[in-house]
């Protein structure tokens, strides 16, 4: 009887990992201590573990609907980039790096120029295309360990890691330029994009918050020179 009942627990493909060990270290227990259940022991033992199971199936399905709230919570609903919280957090786990590995890395603001005359010309589903593709544009020339996030209205930021100062303003340059060269297809319309850009270097003893405002001020000078061509603008 003992066999029998471990072979059907040890083969119920709907048991987890964790439940199956579980009921082996039962079975294999009641069988060293020479335990002899009848048959409505055995039902108990089974009910028990069937039990188990479904809570510990219960209990991965409620963590991945709270890993899915989380990454909602992170994301542009408009975009499928980050957004500002979402910045904060990879800004956040940079800096950690940066300090842990003695490395560099770069953050960026970005504001696109004259986004308002695009909504109130073309209305808010232009505006919105527009700013799905300036994200897409940004996440197609960063790498996947880099981090592009929308954080208002037009405004984007790009975090650059493992690259110098230098590597990294170099780089921030490129994407300015990619962006003022960027044509966004609406219905019949070519929309061509223009945008400012301030950056900071992310250092391990850097503060975040310093960080943001630093590049948006940057950013802010930028836009105000009105010379979108010129280099960008350094904090």
């Amino acid at each position: 009887m003992i066999n029998q009942t471990q072979a059907d627990l040890g083969d119920k493909s709907d048991i987890n990992p964790y439940v199956s060990t579980l009921a082996s270290k039962l079975v294999k227990t009641a069988a060293n201590a020479d335990i002899n259940f009848d048959s409505t022991g055995w039902q108990l033992i089974t009910e028990v573990l069937s039990f188990a199971a479904a809570a510990e199936q219960r209990m991965a399905e409620q963590r991945e609907r709270i890993d899915h709230l989380e990454r909602m919570s992170l994301t542009d609903e408009l975009t499928g980039i980050l957004n500002r919280r979402g910045l904060k957090r990879s800004l956040g786990r940079t800096i950690a790096s940066t300090a842990r590995y003695n490395e560099a890395a770069m953050l960026g603001f970005i504001d696109l120029d004259d986004f308002k005359a695009i909504n109130d010309t073309l209305g808010h589903l232009a505006g919105d295309a527009v700013l799905r593709g300036v994200a897409r544009a940004l996440k197609d020339n960063t790498r996947t360990t880099d981090t592009v996030a929308r954080i208002s209205g037009d405004e984007f930021a790009v975090i650059l890691t493992r690259c110098s100062p230098e590597q990294g303003a170099q780089r921030m340059e490129r994407l300015k330029q990619i962006l003022n060269n960027t044509i966004i297809q609406y219905r019949d319309t070519s929309i061509s994009v223009k945008c400012s850009m301030g950056i900071r270097a992310i250092t391990g003893i850097t503060d975040p918050e310093e960080l943001i405002r630093g590049a948006d001020e940057a950013m802010y000078r930028d836009k105000g020179s009105k010379r979108n061509d010129n280099q960008i603008k350094v904090a």
